[in-house]
């Protein structure tokens, strides 16, 4: 089944309030590093496997910087990461019209993304524990 992350953006911006996010809706816990300027996060309630079988949270946000600036601030802020072009990446590159970088160390890693050059930049960062 093909899936078209444009679609899925779609439900993630209606959801979305315009303002600056305020500070208690800013709790990330994963210990990553989250972008100064988000205009919305979620920090999920749940822990969830990915498909390596490792239990990972998920901070979840939006800017509406370029994806450029918000690529280039997690560059500098993830030194010594590994880097892949979503397009690359084997759990992203079904999702026709992404673009944006997956930045990781070890088993945690941080997404970068936006549907077909779409506003707003969206962000994930992933902490993950390792298999058991």
């Amino acid at each position: 089944m093909k899936q078209t992350f444009a679609g899925i953006l779609w439900v993630m911006l209606l959801s979305v309030a315009a303002d600056r996010a305020t500070p208690e809706d800013l709790r990330n816990l994963t210990g990553l590093p989250a972008y100064p300027h988000l205009n919305s996060a979620v920090m999920e309630g749940v822990y969830r496997t990915d498909t390596l079988g490792h239990w990972c949270m998920r901070f979840w946000a939006s800017a509406s910087d370029s994806l450029s600036t918000v690529e280039a601030w997690y560059r500098k802020s993830m030194k010594g990461a590994s880097e892949i072009d979503l397009a690359q990446d084997t759990t992203y590159k079904k999702y026709t019209g992404l673009v944006g970088i997956k930045l990781a160390i070890g088993i945690d890693y941080v997404v970068v993304y936006q549907a077909a050059g779409q506003a707003p930049t969206s962000i994930d960062l992933y902490r993950c524990s390792p298999v058991r």
